[in-house]
């Protein structure tokens, strides 16, 4: 499963694991939610219902797409080249597939699109509001 999440001035793809709470997030899709970043993590709300898996972890590695159960938001670390400790432990969703950097330019407020990517890479027009 793959995602794509834009915004008005760039984009990075992602693939999600193959687990609860990722096939859950890929089925919600698209999602549109405002940008929040604190510290080296930016989130976006998404209030799926999410309940908190076996594997969740607390700590990860920058890149790693994650779904904040008590915050009910998606999150992302970007802190390049050493691991976060996120507020509470997380359900780990997948990996970007780009660079964490390019989302650097994402500040608070912008809308973020996170929609799936179809097998040759495009995002999927059905998905799009």
């Amino acid at each position: 499963m793959r995602i794509l999440i834009s915004w008005d001035h760039g984009q990075v793809p992602a693939r999600l694991f193959d687990t609860p709470s990722a096939r859950a997030v890929f089925s919600a899709l698209p999602i549109h939610a405002n940008a929040s970043r604190r510290g080296v993590e930016m989130r976006l709300s998404a209030a799926l219902g999410l309940k908190r898996e076996a594997g969740a972890r607390q700590v990860v590695e920058a890149g790693t797409l994650c779904y904040w159960i008590e915050g009910a938001s998606l999150t992302v670390p970007l802190c390049p080249g050493q691991a976060a400790r996120l507020a509470s432990p997380c359900n780990v969703l997948g990996r970007l597939e780009g660079d964490p950097a390019a989302l650097e330019g994402v500040r608070n407020g912008h809308l973020l699109v996170l929609s799936r990517l179809t097998d040759n890479g495009d995002a999927d027009e059905t998905t799009l509001a």
